[in-house]
């Protein structure tokens, strides 16, 4: 699984924390993510449906992002097709064993789930 972490224009100028969380579960598994590193490949328990979020180091209960499907427009703005919509939900991936994925987290409206718990916020299957 290739993930990767954005603030701004393509590139996080913060160190961070990725957390993939099982949505069954609540089984969180936590990244380092440096400044301006391009992308993480990890590995996951799998089989298993995740949800991916990331809290910068340096102030992890203000500054927070999900992967809503959004990705960071030229000027910070979170776009899908080129407009913002209302929905702050994670999307959750089903990741099955041998197969790849590429989760680009970059959505700072996104409402993330408490670690180590089932997650009980709204979020969609991709």
């Amino acid at each position: 699984m290739t993930i990767k972490f954005v603030i701004y224009d393509n590139d996080n100028t913060f160190a961070a924390t990725v957390y993939a969380q099982e949505v069954s579960t609540g089984l969180t598994t936590k990244f380092a993510y440096g400044p301006h590193t391009p992308s993480l490949t990890v590995d996951l328990k799998v089989p298993g449906t995740y949800v991916f979020y990331a809290r910068l180091v340096e102030a992890p209960d203000d500054y927070h992002y999900g992967f809503t499907g959004y990705q960071a427009g030229a000027y910070g703005h979170m776009t899908r097709g080129g407009t913002r919509d209302a929905s702050t939900n994670l999307i959750a991936l089903d990741i099955r064993p041998g197969a790849q994925y590429r989760v680009f987290i970059s959505d700072s409206w996104a409402v993330l789930p408490e670690p180590g718990k089932p997650v009980r916020v709204a979020w969609h299957r991709e």
